[in-house]
């Protein structure tokens, strides 16, 4: 009965954690986007004046 107790409480942290790292990277991978993004409005703003 412990070891399954120990075993649920373990796949929530894992789940929690990957859930967590998700988050993380569609968060960088949005800032890095965004920053690109920017980056070649900036290029295109700069051409046109």
């Amino acid at each position: 009965m412990v070891i399954l107790i120990v075993l649920i409480v373990l796949a929530l942290i894992f789940g929690i954690g990957a859930v967590l790292e998700g988050l993380l990277w569609l968060f960088l991978i949005g800032l890095a986007l965004l920053a690109a993004a920017a980056w070649f409005a900036w290029r295109k703003f700069r051409q046109l004046t």
